[in-house]
């Protein structure tokens, strides 16, 4: 996004919210944004409740691109994203070769309301089921790996592989199996690539991370966001879905 923006001379400013997929939070960000004169806005929806206010945006001539989840009728220019569904259809075939088409696993969830996990999700559930597995435990651990322990602790006997949808419960499901004795025995398949999970990864604690494109993501919705104020878009919004790499 900063490439993006230093490329067609724009002043950016960046705001984030401590914990992903607080509403609340990123509508006090708008204003802070907005107050600081700020002519189009690119954000990743954390809920429903951003739908409103992008609406209004619209009405007063400020544009809005989304990155990384779409909430379905909103007044965007544009949607920059990883093809969430897409994504869990291939971890959770993944999840079948590794186990050989059989199984039982845990589902992992993020947390309610949030888009691009919820899509992985479903897509995960689907193929991990037509690949020949079930689905042993499928529940939300957020970010908290006490709640990832409380969830695999009672199973760990019958479970084989575990997925998780994003690098925050991707993070909390690694310390709970950590703490459990478990790294690395189950197969994890999680998302995204800081540090910490690609030390995980490359020590064989985990066994495979769902890297998302997330420079083009960022680069490509400036882009569209520029595009937006100079008057370069069509009518309709633009979709733009990215494969992840595995």
């Amino acid at each position: 996004a900063r490439q993006a923006a230093t490329e067609r001379g724009l002043d950016m400013h960046f705001r984030g919210p401590s914990q992903e997929g607080r509403a609340e939070t990123q509508l006090q960000m708008i204003n802070w944004v907005l107050a600081r004169g700020c002519k189009a806005l690119v954000i990743a929806p954390g809920g429903p409740e951003i739908a409103p206010r992008v609406q209004q945006l619209a009405v007063s001539g400020i544009n809005t691109v989304y990155v990384d989840r779409d909430l379905p009728g909103s007044a965007v220019r544009g949607v920059v994203a990883t093809d969430n569904f897409r994504a869990g259809v291939q971890a959770g075939d993944a999840m079948a070769a590794a186990l050989g088409g059989q199984g039982q696993v845990a589902l992992l969830r993020l947390q309610t309301g949030v888009p691009s996990t919820s899509a992985r999700e479903r897509g995960f559930r689907q193929a991990a089921e037509q690949g020949g597995l079930s689905i042993l435990v499928d529940t939300y651990i957020g970010d908290d790996s006490q709640a990832a322990v409380t969830a695999l602790r009672d199973h760990l006997p019958q479970l084989a592989g575990v997925f998780t949808p994003n690098s925050t419960s991707t993070r909390a499901a690694l310390a709970a199996l950590r703490r459990l004795g478990k790294a690395g025995e189950l197969v994890h398949i999680g998302f995204d690539g800081d540090q910490l999970l690609l030390d995980a990864l490359r020590e064989g604690e985990v066994h495979s991370l769902m890297i998302q494109q997330a420079h083009a993501i960022g680069y490509q919705a400036v882009q569209l966001a520029v595009q937006s104020l100079r008057g370069e878009l069509s009518a309709q919004p633009v979709n733009i879905a990215l494969p992840v790499q595995q």
